[in-house]
């Protein structure tokens, strides 16, 4: 494999054009759905979802500028989706202020979550415009759908896991094609529209679609490692879905308090804060979280390794230093 010749690219200066695009398309004061979607879009969260977009097109010789309006696409849709995702879990709080159901009211909230979709449609569109071959954003509006269509399939299926039990290895394959395929929407967009080859866009595949599975392990960790980041810590129990650390539990759990931590998911009466404190006495008990942080390492590695198959460049090292351990837990 030969080196990609492709001008350096600093993280603060794509985070810089990413927030002025944010800014230049909907400026503070902006009217009607677009107020929605500013607010969703503003204060900027990590944006991973454009950086892996742009990371992922100039690994394979791609450049800013026609990757440029996919990132944008990215973080509008990605955007929206946690704009349904809060409605759906409960979930108040997003990025350290109310959620824009709690703003808005519900049903605003929804429609400024589908304007964020159109608008991430929109803006790949944009791409053509600014140098993209047609085939290529043909081809990335293609990977943007169905990475979707696969987060929608595993979003119901972890609603309809809710309240119960799940073997490891069905929840691991839910988490991938929910958290692995978010990841694959940006990195499978990147490399398309960057002109990767089969090799290259099969590597970011496998390396997404781990890196997904180790991020969702983390998160599911915040609730019971000290961290309590992000959603609020309470939210998987209170809406009783069952996550890595405590199936691993579970498994490790006697039959007495396995069925304990049945009924603790399958209970909508009690308050919240109780069985959240219940459950994370049992998943401590039993090292669950432990063993999910050790899985996670697991599946960072494998991500890891699927880089080789690119060419050398500072930008797949830029991606490795995602697939490193410390970064998730």
């Amino acid at each position: 494999m030969t080196d990609i010749d492709v001008p350096q690219v600093a993280d603060a200066e794509v985070a810089t054009l990413l927030r002025a695009e944010v800014e230049d398309r909907w400026p503070s004061g902006v009217p009607g759905l677009d107020e929605v979607v500013r607010f969703g879009l503003v204060p900027f969260g990590k944006m991973m979802g454009p950086w892996l977009a742009i990371r992922s097109s100039l690994a394979v010789g791609g450049e800013l500028r026609t990757t440029l309006p996919a990132a944008v696409a990215l973080e509008c849709v990605q955007v929206g989706a946690m704009m349904h995702d809060d409605i759906i879990d409960h979930d108040g709080q997003r990025r350290a202020k109310p959620a824009a159901h709690v703003v808005y009211g519900e049903p605003t909230a929804i429609v400024g979550g589908d304007g964020l979709f159109f608008h991430g449609f929109a803006a790949l569109a944009e791409c053509r415009q600014a140098g993209a071959p047609a085939e290529r954003v043909a081809a990335a509006l293609s990977v943007l759908s169905r990475a979707g269509l696969r987060i929608g399939s595993a979003a119901l299926q972890e609603i309809r896991m809710s309240r119960s039990i799940c073997p490891v290895g069905t929840y691991l394959e839910m988490i991938r094609d929910k958290s692995g395929a978010l990841l694959w929407m940006a990195c499978g967009v990147g490399s398309t529209l960057g002109g990767g080859d089969e090799t290259a866009v099969a590597a970011f595949g496998e390396y997404s679609d781990e890196l997904g599975v180790a991020y969702q392990i983390r998160d599911d960790l915040m609730a019971y490692d000290g961290t309590h980041a992000g959603k609020p810590h309470i939210s998987d129990v209170r809406n009783g879905r069952p996550t890595l650390p405590v199936l691993l539990a579970h498994e490790r759990a006697s039959r007495q308090e396995r069925r304990r931590i049945e009924e603790l998911l399958a209970d909508s009466v009690t308050s919240p804060e109780e069985r959240y404190e219940a459950m994370a006495e049992l998943v401590h008990a039993h090292d669950g979280v432990q063993a999910a942080r050790d899985t996670s390492y697991h599946h960072v590695q494998i991500a890891a390794n699927a880089l080789r198959n690119l060419p050398p460049s500072d930008h797949r090292d830029a991606l490795a230093e995602l697939a490193v351990p410390g970064r998730l837990v």
